[in-house]
């Protein structure tokens, strides 16, 4: 992505890499000129090789090291030999219990690449970047902060478990305010609830649930997951309390409570079930030739030939490794 900043080595050199436009690089390394000429030297060499493949394609926009290490598995033959024992299926019945099995991983693919998007939202001053600042210190990897005034959202980028989420600090949404900047802002927070992956709820201790919390609830989509993060909890609880059948869990930035319980219940609401690097998983195209392939059998077409369908496909890739 454009502006991305990296930090790595270049042949045991550390350098800094920032895109800087679709085709333009900066590359920030030692200032002695020897360190400057070898690189510049290699980079006049050749020109860079393009990608190969959809793996080649998909490895370049990883960005964590088990994302990574999870399609280099796919790459390595795991997906292709999936595919092939599902094309070699004696019955329609396992062929398309693989079909599925592999389908059964397409929520997660898409976050090989892209985060997670938490987003905290609440009434205002109630505690959410306070929160969203414990939770980007708990000894997690920040690989992107990009700060905005108290009214925008800010998003910071970890790594939890091994997978990039997103946090979003949205502006305090609130029923009325007169305050046209305000307004923006809380516009923009509702339009993030939207698309949100995942939405925490934040309750000042000290307040309680109030009525805008119960409007932030009815913005709250009903197939993302969502708990609610009573802050501050080491102050006394006053205030109406949150409702019976909410999930509540209670951080104390002042005391660092409540922040690993918190970030380990978001990767399980997200991530319930991790793949191990021996999982074949439907990337490079292939959840959708899946689903393809299931929509003709439920068409009525004959196991034999959709089954030949995926063996002519597999042996057109440049990727089927065998």
């Amino acid at each position: 992505a454009v502006d991305r900043v990296l930090f790595g080595s270049w042949r045991g050199e550390d350098v800094v890499v920032v895109r800087t436009a679709e085709t333009e690089w900066e590359v920030h390394c030692h200032g002695g000129e020897a360190a400057v000429t070898r690189i510049l030297q290699e980079f006049s060499a050749g020109e860079p090789a393009a990608p190969e493949s959809a793996f080649d394609e998909l490895l370049l926009r990883t960005r964590t090291m088990r994302t990574t290490q999870l399609v280099l598995a796919q790459a390595g033959g795991l997906l292709n030999n999936a595919l092939q024992a599902a094309a070699n299926a004696v019955t329609s019945d396992h062929f398309q219990q693989r079909l599925h099995r592999l389908l059964s991983w397409e929520r997660l693919i898409d976050h090989l690449v892209d985060p997670w998007q938490v987003v905290i939202a609440g009434p205002p001053n109630v505690g959410k970047s306070s929160l969203l600042n414990a939770i980007a210190g708990y000894e997690r990897a920040i690989v992107f902060d990009q700060p905005g005034t108290t009214r925008d959202a800010v998003h910071t980028e970890l790594v939890l478990d091994g997978w990039l989420f997103s946090f979003v600090d949205t502006a305090g949404i609130r029923q009325h305010t007169d305050d046209p900047i305000e307004s923006q802002g809380i516009a923009s927070a509702r339009e993030l609830l939207s698309s949100a992956d995942l939405v925490l709820i934040a309750v000042d201790q000290a307040q309680g649930w109030t009525v805008d919390h119960d409007a932030l609830l009815r913005l709250v989509a009903d197939s993302v997951p969502f708990g609610v993060v009573r802050c501050k909890s080491d102050l006394p609880s006053s205030g109406n309390p949150v409702p019976d059948d909410l999930t509540v869990i209670r951080t104390s930035t002042q005391r660092a409570e409540g922040v690993q319980q918190l970030t380990q219940w978001i990767v399980d609401q997200l991530i319930p079930n991790l793949p191990q690097l021996d999982t074949p998983l439907p990337v490079a195209g292939t959840a959708d030739l899946c689903r393809q392939l299931l929509d003709q059998l439920a068409s009525g077409a004959s196991p034999g030939s959709v089954q030949q369908q995926l063996s002519d496909w597999l042996s057109d890739q440049p990727w089927a490794y065998t």
